[in-house]
């Protein structure tokens, strides 16, 4: 009986070998399946059921796997990418996803030849009539210029069956193995080279460590598809070279006036900060010892702070000291210690907006991260921070999930209030009027940055303008808005302001995984600064008010 045709069989086998060794660069699970699909692509060749079907489930299961994979995840993944690269290699990856799930398909259609060809192949196996094993030509009736094909023995099947599991196995675990090592240096890595920022309690002196830049990452591109995420669905990238636009500080050592202390060890500037990192490092030694007089003295006398938890709300230099050392809580004998993961720092004319991710923890104490960005201005010779907003950073999943069962802790509303710029507080309700207007609303400056609710960070005005022109969502100013420009404390610009800061509670709608809309309400902390064509946005954070259980 000649041998049935195996044209689609090939076809599924090649396609399938080829786009499970392109997945080997996934990662671990990802190898392990690929190495998996590797084995299973060579016995489609051979036919059989159970092979075809396995090959096809694990090309559409890693096809849907990529086509749904989330922006926010491969932002994590590829976090040390600039969002050009991120955007590409999500596009790229959603190609793959399709092409595999068309493989998978593949190997469907493939089903009725791969089970004739194995049937033909057993009854050939068990027979052994196929051809003949005698020197010189063959007997009638197989012609002399017809294919060969060696069929073993009736035992032999099984064995060659036991073979390919045994050979299945190995590789398996070979792509285990290899991806925990891969996995376990990848993040030997990550912690050797984390920029770090420790100061000791006692003291507030800072000690460096060694690092990458400073504006730290959780990269990812623009979403293409609609997330279920907040506005946080942001990039990073890492820190801009134009050093004039953005000042990075990645550890101590690159804080000017790192190791400085203050000559009465209190963790008080004794004289003016007379630098960005100056102020800091005083700020650094302020959280080291929770100290509320400390935070004051970095503080202008109309600071307005939003804390971590929902309620608070502070206006003035004492509330807002005494509710940054509350959410502290009272520090461990030697002081807390500080990690600072990331930190960009804008500065135009006097004035900086600074984002940064704070690890805080101590003796015996699990660290805590805090989202922080604040405005900061040289008054009177030295850097005192205007309006700052204490987070801590909740993953989406979490945050969508609490705000569906309606346990997000309710947000203490913001009454309207304006101070100095009419056109400013004009600017900030155009711009948090819907998510286009959000996004048309951001500079296009290097320095520019969006600081997420699960800490995600996007730095880059033209990436912040194409997260958020892609997201399909919409989002609105919930109660008030406080808006104050730069002259309620820089005379200089009390009859034309270029530089201001504003405080709202947002909400912000978007779809779940079935489908549904899901709002939660965001405090969110702008700056914004003047240019040629208006008002602009250059900073903005957003955060799910705590406590969250």
């Amino acid at each position: 009986m000649p041998s049935p045709g195996r044209a689609l069989l090939r076809i599924a086998g090649v396609l399938t070998q080829l786009a499970c060794g392109a997945c080997l660069l996934i990662g671990t699970i990802g190898m392990v399946l690929a190495m998996a699909g590797l084995v299973f692509g060579g016995l489609i060749y051979r036919g059989g059921l159970v092979s075809m079907l396995v090959a096809a489930a694990i090309d559409a299961g890693f096809g849907i796997v990529l086509v749904t994979l989330e922006h926010d995840t491969l932002r994590r993944l590829l976090k040390i990418l600039p969002p050009s690269d991120v955007a590409t290699i999500s596009d790229a990856l959603r190609i793959t996803g399709f092409a595999m799930i068309g493989v998978g398909a593949v190997c469907l259609i493939a089903l009725p030849q791969g089970i004739r060809y194995a049937r033909w192949f057993r009854d050939a196996a068990a027979t052994r009539t196929a051809m003949s094993t005698a020197r010189g030509f063959p007997p009638p009736p197989v012609p002399v210029r017809s294919s060969a094909y060696i069929i073993p023995a009736e035992h032999q099947p099984a064995s060659r069956r036991r073979l390919y599991m045994v050979l299945g196995g190995l590789a398996i675990g070979a792509g285990a193995g290899i991806g925990v090592l891969v996995s376990s240096s990848r993040s030997g890595d990550a912690s050797a080279h984390a920029p770090a920022i420790t100061g000791s309690g006692s003291s507030g002196s800072g000690s460096s460590g060694s690092g990458s830049s400073g504006s730290g990452s959780s990269g990812s591109g623009s979403p293409s598809v609609e997330p279920r995420v907040p506005p946080d669905a942001g990039v990073s990238a890492a820190t801009p070279p134009d050093a004039g636009a953005v000042a990075t500080v990645s550890d101590a050592g690159a804080v000017p006036g790192a190791g400085r202390r203050p000559a009465d060890g209190s963790g008080v500037a004794l004289k003016p900060l007379g630098s960005v990192g100056d102020l800091m490092l005083a700020q650094h030694a302020a959280i080291a010892r929770a100290d509320a007089k400390a935070f004051a003295a970095l503080l202008a006398a109309s600071a307005f702070g939003f804390g971590v938890d929902a309620g608070e709300v502070a206006d003035g230099r004492d509330a807002v000291a005494a509710q940054l050392a509350r959410d502290l809580g009272a520090p461990p004998a030697a002081g807390f210690t500080i990690e600072s993961k990331a930190l960009a720092i804008g500065e135009d004319r006097g004035h900086a907006w600074i984002a940064e991710q704070l690890d805080v923890g101590g003796a015996g104490r699990e660290p805590r991260s805090f989202a922080i960005s604040e405005l900061a201005a040289k008054i009177n010779g030295s850097w005192q921070v205007v309006a700052l907003h204490w987070a801590i950073p909740v993953d989406d999943a979490t945050a969508e999930r609490l705000a569906i069962l309606s346990r997000l802790p309710p947000l203490r509303a913001v009454a309207d209030r304006q101070a100095g710029s009419g056109e400013l507080d004009q600017a900030v309700r155009a711009a948090f009027a819907s998510r286009a207007a959000f996004a048309d609303a951001h500079s296009e400056r290097i320095d520019a940055f969006n600081y997420g609710s699960g800490g995600e960070r996007a730095h880059g005005g033209a990436a912040i303008k194409r997260i958020f022109t892609r997201l399909k969502s919409k989002f609105h100013i919930r109660d008030g808005a406080r808006v104050v420009a730069g002259g309620a404390w820089d005379p200089a610009q009390s009859g034309a302001p270029w530089i201001g800061w504003a405080a709202l509670n947002v909400d912000y709608t978007s779809k779940t995984r079935a489908g549904t809309d899901v709002t939660q309400t965001f405090r969110v902390l702008a700056v914004l600064i003047r240019e040629a064509s208006g008002w602009k946005i250059v900073q903005t954070q957003w955060s799910n008010g705590g406590p969250i259980h």
